[in-house]
């Protein structure tokens, strides 16, 4: 059963329901190679958990997929780019992982525990590890 809003909002699911889209769409995820369009998807599915009272399972699918992203996007670390074309930051997906931990820190917050809303931070953390990682050699 579910029921949505008429802007096709979800507004509440069940868990059955929740679990078979879940397991659906999660394998799709991870096979997604495109790493905005796999941050997008794991929004999506996160926000089907959150509206149907299932915060731990957002929190695991939104955690699963910001540590894919930068493992995904750490390959642009050992890629050559040239600079008068494209930059680093062009290519990475930063700003989705910022949302995917922005996400995270806000369910924690719902959830009662703001001591683990730290996602946000770290994802900004990472890129800027990855950022210096590529371009350390070259700083003055």
């Amino acid at each position: 059963m579910c029921s949505c809003t008429p802007r096709g909002d979800i507004r509440t699911m069940d868990v059955q329901v929740l679990n078979q889209i879940v397991e659906e769409q999660e394998a799709a995820l991870w096979r997604e190679t495109n790493t905005r369009k796999m941050a997008q998807r794991a929004v999506e599915l996160g926000d089907a958990c959150m509206a149907s009272g299932c915060p731990m399972r957002a929190i695991q699918i939104w955690r699963a997929a910001a540590n894919h992203l930068v493992a995904m996007d750490y390959r642009w670390v050992y890629e050559p780019i040239n600079p008068s074309f494209v930059r680093f930051d062009d290519l990475v997906s930063e700003k989705e992982a910022v949302t995917l931990g922005r996400r995270i820190d806000k369910a924690w917050h719902l959830i009662g525990h703001p001591e683990m809303a730290n996602w946000a931070r770290r994802m900004r953390a990472d890129y800027r590890e990855m950022w210096l990682d590529k371009y350390y050699d070259a700083l003055p």
